[in-house]
């Protein structure tokens, strides 16, 4: 044992860069040494293959979470007038696979893929997409692509009364209802952003988000000649809840965009939003809405916007039942001086004719009343109709645009699944004075894992 206590004041003498190997070859030297007769009593002790990395993963792995979708849709949009000869049909499958892994000190990995495929003969425009351009078509928002549509590094930290949670990467985001800031789950490409967010869960029922966001995937797909758009934008919202009775948000977001292409849109607009429903009864509530904001030029914006945004809507809510009466006003004075919302999918109907804050038919910005019905059918369990009508005006100065009713039913099949569904949309426009008659319709079945 001495001579062991040599070698090892020898080993500790070599360098850094052998170390590795002076030590081992000690560790065999010392046990050739004789043991002590204590330990040559003992049997000696059978030691465990260790298992190969790829095997421990494995099973980690197998805790994570799988999400799948696929949605068919047949959709068929018609307008009247030139230079539309005629009618537009798109037959398209959605497929978006991701996994979620198990967290790991609270950090987890998130990646999904996104296909559309065109199933059958299709007639159809994608004015974005040169291959897809048909100037005598309506426009039906479903190219064919094949995309990664999330990709993200999360990590949560929880404590008492309060949590935290940053996302960072190709993610979906939403503010509020949408208005301002959404990725569209309608659309076959729902869109997504490149961003950094950050999630506080507060004492006293608030909640912060903040968001910096870096691009812009629009739902035409990256082949389309505005579908990636870089920017410098902030997000901030703040919310405060009481349960059953009110949400009130109070929010800001400053978009400045860094493509000449969008530099018209860079605006900043703050705003703060109140909701219900207020439950008086467990069947019976009030539906409400209050929402105020204001925009103005922001960044590259090269014009002067100075607009205002205003929603409210009221109504009776009873067992899944709700009927409300809306009005929302899009400001605009003229073309360049008037509200956008670029990184929002449409608003005010079906139809999408009202994608942008329009400027035509001798006015500008939106007004939008509306009543609106929806509720579940009783005599087919699992299945929600939907029925809206709206009267459109402009703002400045006030001219009548036309009319729009739609009407949607949606039905899970709960015998078999309620992961799958089946639907029927509508949209109908009536012209005055802004666009030509249109109708838009669809029929999809959809299944979610």
């Amino acid at each position: 044992m001495f001579a062991c206590a040599l070698q090892g004041q020898a080993i500790m003498k070599v360098k850094w860069a052998s170390r590795f190997a002076a030590l081992s070859l000690g560790a065999v030297l010392c046990s050739a040494a004789p043991l002590p007769v204590a330990a040559q009593d003992q049997p000696p002790q059978d030691q465990a293959p260790q298992k190969p990395a790829s095997l421990e993963l494995w099973p980690w792995l197998k805790q994570g979470k799988i999400s799948f979708n696929a949605r068919f849709r047949f959709e068929g949009f018609e307008r009247d007038g030139a230079p539309f000869t005629a009618t537009a049909y798109a037959p398209t499958l959605r497929l978006a696979l991701g996994y979620e892994t198990p967290a790991y000190h609270g950090f987890s990995v998130f990646a999904q893929a996104e296909a559309v495929i065109v199933t059958g003969p299709a007639d159809y425009s994608v004015p974005t997409i040169p291959s897809q351009d048909r100037p005598n078509l309506p426009t039906i928002l479903d190219p064919k692509s094949m995309q990664l549509s999330q990709g993200y590094l999360s990590w949560t930290h929880g404590e008492l009364h309060k949590s935290f949670a940053l996302t960072v990467g190709r993610q979906e985001l939403t503010l509020n209802d949408g208005r301002f800031l959404n990725f569209s789950s309608w659309r076959q490409i729902h869109g997504s952003f490149d961003a950094a967010r950050l999630d506080a869960d507060l004492p006293l029922n608030f909640s912060f988000t903040y968001a910096f966001i870096n691009r812009f995937y629009r739902q035409d797909g990256r082949n389309a000649t505005d579908g990636e758009q870089p920017m410098h934008s902030d997000l901030v919202n703040l919310k405060w809840n009481k349960p059953g009775q009110i949400n009130a948000s109070l929010y800001g977001l400053l978009l400045d965009f860094r493509g000449a292409a969008q530099f018209t849109m860079s605006t900043q607009t703050y705003g703060l939003r109140v909701t219900g429903p207020y439950q008086f009864h467990k069947d019976w509530s009030l539906v409400y809405t209050a929402e105020y904001a204001k925009q103005k030029n922001y960044g590259t914006n090269p014009n002067r916007v100075d607009a205002n945004y205003y929603l409210g809507e009221l109504g009776p809510g009873w067992r899944g039942f709700v009927f409300k009466a809306g009005y929302a006003l899009l400001g605009g004075r003229s073309a360049t001086d008037k509200l956008t919302t670029p990184l929002a999918p449409p608003f005010n109907g079906w139809t999408d004719l009202f994608l942008n804050n329009p400027s035509g038919g001798g006015g500008n910005g939106l007004q939008a009343s509306y009543l609106n019905a929806s509720g579940p059918i009783r005599f087919l369990g699992g299945a929600v109709a939907t029925l809206i009508y709206y009267d459109y005006h402009s703002d400045n100065p006030r001219v009548h645009y036309g009319s729009e009713l739609d009407s949607a039913l949606a039905y899970k099949v709960k015998r078999i699944s309620d992961r799958w569904e089946i639907g029927w949309r509508f949209g109908r426009y009536w012209s005055d004075r802004l666009f030509t008659p249109a109708l838009r319709t669809s029929i999809y079945t959809s299944f979610t894992l």
